[in-house]
C-alpha cells in the first residue's frame, strides 16, 4: 500500500494538469471564437454579385424530350417527380456552395447584413444536390444508365458532397471498365470541404479493389 500511494498522487496531480490545461484550451477557444463574432457582427455588407454561382445545366434530360424511361419513371415515381420538379424551381434561384465556410468566415468576408441572403442560396444547393443525386440513383436502379450518368456527372461538376452521387457514378464506371475514371471520382472527394469525404473516398477505393 505504501508504494501504490506515491503513485496515485502523481496520477492525481497529473489529472488535475490536465483538467486546468483543457479548461484553459477551452476558455482560450471560446474567447478566440467571441472575439471573431464581435468582428465579423460589424464588418458592412459587401458585394456578392460576382461569387461563383452554380448554373442548373441545359443538358440535363427533360420530360416529353424523346426518353420513354425517363418520362415513365417521372410519371410512376411521385420522389423523382418531386426532385424534377425541384430542379426546374430552382433554375430562377441564387445556388452557392458554401460547404465548410461558417457563419462567422462568411460575415467576416461578405458582411453581417449578406448573411441570410448567402444562407438561402447555399440551402439551394443543398436542396440541388439532394435532387440530383435521387434522380440519378433511381434512373440507375432502372438501368438507365445514360441519363443517369448526365445527372450524376453534373452532381460532381458542382461538388456534391452527396455519398450516392459518387457511389452511383463509380459503379456505372465499374461495370465499363473505368478505374482512370473512378481515380478522378476519387480525386474530385478529396477536395470536398464536408464531412462525407473520408468515407466516400473509402467506398470509392473499395469499388477499385473489386
Amino acid at each position: 500500500m505504501h508504494f501504490i500511494l506515491p503513485y496515485f498522487i502523481i496520477l492525481l496531480i497529473v489529472l488535475q494538469f490536465a483538467i486546468k490545461k483543457g479548461t484553459r484550451n477551452h476558455k482560450a477557444r471560446n474567447e478566440e471564437f467571441l472575439d471573431r463574432e464581435a468582428k465579423a457582427n460589424q464588418v458592412r455588407r459587401k458585394d456578392i454579385s460576382n461569387l461563383n454561382y452554380i448554373s442548373i445545366s441545359d443538358n440535363l434530360p427533360l420530360i416529353n424530350s424523346g426518353n420513354e424511361t425517363f418520362d415513365r419513371l417521372m410519371s410512376q415515381d411521385s420522389r423523382m417527380k418531386r426532385a424534377y420538379d425541384t430542379l426546374q424551381s430552382l433554375k430562377g434561384k441564387k445556388i452557392l456552395n458554401l460547404t465548410g465556410i461558417s457563419n462567422t468566415d462568411l460575415k467576416l468576408s461578405y458582411g453581417v447584413a449578406n448573411l441570410n441572403d448567402l444562407t438561402e442560396y447555399d440551402d439551394n444547393f443543398t436542396t440541388l444536390v439532394k435532387a440530383i443525386a435521387l434522380i440519378g440513383h433511381n434512373l440507375l436502379e432502372h438501368k438507365d444508365i445514360e441519363d443517369a450518368t448526365t445527372f450524376l456527372e453534373y452532381g460532381i461538376s458542382i461538388k456534391s458532397d452527396i455519398s450516392s452521387n459518387y457511389i452511383d457514378l463509380a459503379i456505372i464506371y465499374a461495370s465499363g471498365d473505368g478505374k482512370d475514371q473512378i481515380a478522378v471520382l476519387k480525386e474530385q472527394a478529396l477536395t470536398l470541404k464536408s464531412l462525407s469525404r473520408d468515407s466516400i473516398v473509402s467506398q470509392l477505393d473499395a469499388i477499385m479493389k473489386k
